[in-house]
């Protein structure tokens, strides 16, 4: 088995990404969905490991991993949005799902974004990670350990 090249990964994360937004915009009016939301199901975890591995393949670079992560989240929601009930649709008539416009307007503006992020320039050496969190605030004199160590200080 062979490793895929970068070209390979960024590839496969393009053509994924053109066929999930095409999938969410049949989503918006299709009245029978399971077929669709399979097919969007798939593409999106496609993009997901593909942002991993573009991560691991340029030497650590974090700014592909929030991409994954906002594709699991649009999973989680786009799955809801199939199981509402809310927008029921009758044989002469189906409202658009606008939330599925505008999860295909979002990764329109992610298709954007990863080619920023593929071509740009970084202006540092060695990997990308992500800023590290505050550290928690603590209120009131820091804890000091004692031991006695038999040791005679003079004063």
């Amino acid at each position: 088995m062979s490793a895929l090249t970068e070209h390979e990964i960024l590839s496969c994360l393009k053509d994924n990404l053109g066929k999930a937004i095409q999938h969410c915009e049949d989503l918006a009016v299709l009245s029978r969905r399971g077929p669709t939301y399979d097919a969007l199901r798939k593409e999106l975890k496609l993009i997901e490991g593909c942002c991993r591995q573009i991560a691991f393949w340029r030497g650590g670079d974090a700014r592909w991993l929030p991409i994954g992560m906002m594709m699991e989240e649009a999973h989680k929601r786009a799955g809801d949005w199939c199981r509402d009930r809310s927008l029921i649709a009758t044989l002469d008539a189906n409202p658009a799902n606008p939330l599925f416009k505008k999860l295909a307007d979002n990764l329109r503006k992610l298709e954007r974004l990863t080619r920023d992020l593929e071509n740009k320039r970084t202006g540092r050496k060695g990997p990308i990670l992500p800023q590290p969190l505050e550290a928690p605030l603590r209120q009131g004199r820091p804890v000091q350990v004692v031991r006695p160590s038999g040791l005679i200080v003079p004063a």
